[in-house]
């Protein structure tokens, strides 16, 4: 596996960073109550003219989760379908949108594959994850293409606490994760490094296309380096990511490698202006091996932005700047594309007593499908001390990826359309929100959208062409509560997503989901919980329709000594079986225990 060329690239690095050693705040050392992504820029949740959540570091550990997916499946608005046992592919779709639709940033690095413009969920470890901010409708006016759906922001790990956490489990799991680093007056850096080995059970059922009543397993490797330094004014900040996954499924193998680095720096010009530049690099490899043919996919994208933040004395915020990125895809044996994105962006944002209101444009220019300009406007209005209203309009689109455009298909079939225009949307958005302490809240929020122009393989020859619309509306219901001892979480989806050329609903988007988590914490540190989600039935391929399914699950950990906690994680109690999707098996009662090293 090419993991270990990366480790050596990046343990090369970590030695030379040796002298960089945690300074003032960093950008992304956030509270839990603080967020980046609604507008590029730190903000309370409350003062967000959107729908966001927030899984932190603390979540990712008292769920004792082995992968990020059982954690996005707890949020509203997000359905989380997994085409196997651990390392199948992972889709995830934000408010019925398709998973293209969802861009993903990683420490704010575009992370999609250029060919495919989704994002490979499966091979990204809980072990590198700080924190993880979902911000649930369009974003296209303040990042560009990809966000009709919304955006979900990954922030890596960068305490320099050194830890290590050994996990054994159902299904011959067996994992190792570890880290250290090192801080002083200049700053900081970290290194965080997992392995995971699962033998696993068989991908597919006898519904499957390609049925092997075999275990697949499934085999990861991943380290982490992250850091900071105080340079001049300001803070020079770097991570690096390098991930190696090997998945086995019926009849073949899948390998795929990505590595995601940004260097960025925090500065100002005056007290009122501020400024950010990031530079960031995401290459990924993608090879599988069918038996009797092979396939191969690479891709890469190297991005620059360029953004300032410019406060005035009477409550106005303007922000403005570039981004710009080229990526390029390669199949094996097949085609090699590469194209350019240059996107400029403003924001204006200003508070008048109880009215908060912020404007958006932006402008898109792509060497291979034009220019797009979106917009979006938002407003909310604190009717009293602990209830707002908040409303939104905006417009979003996506360019067709690489893949769509230049693929030559199967023997003709299923073939790329460099004509293709990008999909475009429209959506509309109110929400209430009630927060009566610091301790609770509850948010409500309606949506509905209007998609056109959006990409299918259709006709004799499944040629990609821009056929299909789509509306997409919903209602989400979030309440949490919290106190010394106990926490408490409920949401509940309903959606109604429907393709409006065959008025069929929308595949693997089920039209109800709910989840609750109850946790009890005591006082030596240690905790238990369940959680509690509810999948309503969905449509799948072949006009097949899929049973709703309710998942019961355990978490909980024992602190037994001040640098040792026990851990353990008991995974669909009732032993239910379901289909996560037509023709995939799911994981039955699974049991997994840890042993963590916390000093």
């Amino acid at each position: 596996m090419n993991i270990k060329k990366n480790a050596l690239a990046v343990l090369l690095l970590a030695g030379l960073s040796g002298p960089v050693v945690a300074a003032e705040t960093d950008t992304y050392d956030l509270k839990p109550n603080l967020v980046v992504t609604p507008s590029r820029r730190i903000e309370t949740l409350d003062d967000a003219l959107a729908s966001v959540s927030v899984i932190t570091r603390e979540d990712i550990e008292v769920s004792a989760a082995q992968d990020l997916a059982e954690l996005l499946r707890l949020l509203p608005g997000v359905d989380v379908v997994r085409s196997g046992g651990p390392g199948s592919q992972v889709s995830v779709f934000l408010r019925g949108s398709n998973s293209n639709h969802v861009l993903v940033l990683i420490d704010g690095v575009r992370a999609s594959s250029s060919n495919t413009g989704a994002y490979v969920w499966e091979q990204l470890p809980v072990n590198q994850v700080e924190r993880v901010e979902v911000v649930r409708g369009p974003r296209a006016s303040i990042y560009g293409s990809d966000s009709m759906g919304g955006v979900i922001h990954v922030i890596t790990r960068g305490d320099p606490a050194p830890y290590a956490r050994l996990t054994l489990g159902s299904y011959g799991t067996g994992a190792f994760e570890g880290g250290l680093g090192s801080q002083g007056e200049r700053g900081r850096f970290s290194l965080n490094a997992g392995y995971r080995n699962v033998d696993g059970f068989s991908a597919q059922n006898p519904n499957g296309f390609s049925y092997d009543p075999d275990d697949d397993g499934f085999e990861t490797a991943n380290i982490g380096l992250k850091g900071r330094t105080r340079l001049g004014s300001g803070t020079l900040r770097f991570s690096l990511l390098a991930l190696a996954n090997e998945t086995e499924f019926d009849q073949g193998l899948s390998e795929t490698d990505q590595t995601i680095a940004s260097l960025a720096y925090d500065g100002s010009i005056s007290k009122r202006w501020e400024y950010q530049l990031i530079t960031g690099h995401v290459s990924e490899e993608l090879g599988s091996d069918f038996g009797f043919f092979e396939t191969g996919f690479d891709s890469e994208r190297t991005q620059f932005s360029w953004q300032n933040q410019y406060a005035t004395a009477n409550d106005h915020r303007l922000s403005f700047g570039l981004d710009w990125y080229s990526e390029q895809g390669r199949s094996l044996g097949s085609w090699n594309e590469s194209r350019r994105n240059t996107g400029l962006f403003a924001d204006w944002d200003h508070d008048a007593g109880s009215l908060h209101s912020q404007l958006n444009v932006r402008w898109d220019d792509n060497s291979e499908f034009g220019s797009e300009m979106t917009g979006q406007a938002a407003f909310s209005w604190a009717m009293s001390e602990h209830w707002s209203a908040r409303a939104s309009y905006g417009s979003a689109f996506r360019g067709p990826n690489l893949n769509e455009q230049y693929s030559p298909g199967f023997g003709g079939l299923f073939a790329g359309n460099p004509d293709l225009d990008p999909e475009s949307s429209r959506t509309a958005e109110v929400g209430l929100n009630w927060r009566p302490s610091n301790r609770s809240a509850l948010s409500v929020s309606a949506y509905r959208t209007e998609a056109k122009d959006l990409i299918a393989f259709t006709g004799e020859e499944f040629r990609a062409i821009n056929i299909d619309e789509a509306r997409l509306k919903g209602l989400e219901f979030d309440y949490r509560i919290s106190s010394t001892d106990w926490d408490f979480g409920f949401n509940a989806t309903l959606q109604d997503n429907k393709d409006l050329v065959t008025g069929n609903a929308l595949l693997r988007r089920p039209d109800r989901k709910a989840s609750m988590t109850v946790d009890r914490r005591f006082g030596d540190g240690s905790w238990l919980g369940i959680e509690w989600i509810y999948i309503g039935d969905r449509l799948d391929f072949g006009s097949i329709r899929l049973d709703s399914y309710q998942l019961v699950n355990l978490r909980g950990g024992w602190r037994f000594h001040p640098a040792w906690q026990a851990e353990i994680r008991g995974e669909n109690l009732a032993d239910e079986p379901y289909d996560p999707a037509w023709g995939f098996n799911a994981a039955g009662r699974s049991w997994f225990l840890s042993l963590a090293w916390i000093p």
